[in-house]
């Protein structure tokens, strides 16, 4: 059997929201890994990432060539900016909730995401609960503009 590369995340923000949220899938994730957090507190970045990398800068963690995949979880008014920097160096994203401030900054992350071929994703489980398509799904059909492309 062929050995699975891990998927090496990036963390953006080290609070409570990252340590409840995906810290604990990621950890038990047999193809995922957490590579490196960026925090502007050393400590709480070592709590998720005691083995891993540390970066005091949210640009240093993006400059990183080994980071694949970045987890933005800081206050929703730094959301766009970081996800528009994270795709442009490469990475895909994953963001907590809210995408942006309003619907023209997730239309402008949502280009970006296009014009670099990056996966850029809301961390919201309910997209995905059978509850949820079940009330969706009509309005797909209404509008097929709004159908989800990943």
């Amino acid at each position: 059997m062929d050995k699975i590369e891990k998927l090496r995340w990036g963390f953006i923000g080290a609070g409570g929201i990252a340590k409840k949220a995906l810290y604990p899938a990621i950890s038990k994730s047999n193809v995922g890994e957490i590579y490196a957090v960026a925090s502007r507190d050393r400590v709480k970045a070592e709590t998720i990432s005691p083995n891993g990398v540390i970066y005091t800068s949210y640009d240093e963690l993006l400059a990183d060539p080994k980071v694949e995949a970045v987890y933005i979880s800081l206050p929703n008014s730094l959301h766009l900016p970081l996800a528009i920097n994270a795709m442009r160096a490469g990475k895909h994203v994953l963001c907590e909730k809210s995408l942006g401030m309003n619907a023209a900054e997730v239309e402008e992350a949502i280009a970006v995401s296009k014009e670099t071929d990056r996966i850029f994703v809301e961390a919201s489980w309910n997209r995905w609960h059978p509850r949820s398509k079940s009330q969706l799904r009509p309005k797909f059909e209404e509008k097929p503009s709004l159908r989800p492309t990943a």
